[in-house]
């Protein structure tokens, strides 16, 4: 979706919106369309949440900041009811000290890859 206006609504806006979609279909509808229609709109959207959360993690992984605060490693200097960001932060850095460093590495490499690319379209 290029058009990024649709996320501007006010989400009390939206989200009537949406119930009164609901309520109208509901007349023109049996209970087996509606089933069937009120499934077909919670697949897309499980759709969306599945690819959404498989995006956030590649994108967290290159750009260093995918990291598991329910490891061991973590609960075994830290482990509260409430956490505590900067503490928590602060932990993360002790615990995993060459996070950045593998960004770098990873960006190093694309780079390399892209010259790569470069020179085998040039002598194609």
């Amino acid at each position: 979706m290029k058009n990024k206006n649709i996320f501007n609504i006010n989400p009390k806006l939206s989200t009537t919106t949406a119930f009164l979609l609901g309520i109208i279909l509901i007349d023109d509808l049996n209970s087996l369309e509606q089933n069937a229609l009120g499934e077909w709109i919670i697949l897309v959207g499980q759709t969306l949440l599945t690819n959404c959360g498989f995006q956030a993690v590649i994108e967290n992984r290159i750009r260093g900041t995918n990291m598991n605060i329910n490891s061991k490693e973590m609960k075994s200097i830290y482990n509260p009811g409430f956490y505590d960001i900067n503490k928590t932060k602060e932990l993360i850095k002790k615990l995993y000290p060459n996070f950045k460093n593998d960004f770098n590495s990873l960006e190093k490499m694309i780079n390399d890859l892209s010259k790569k690319i470069d020179n085998i379209k040039k002598n194609s």
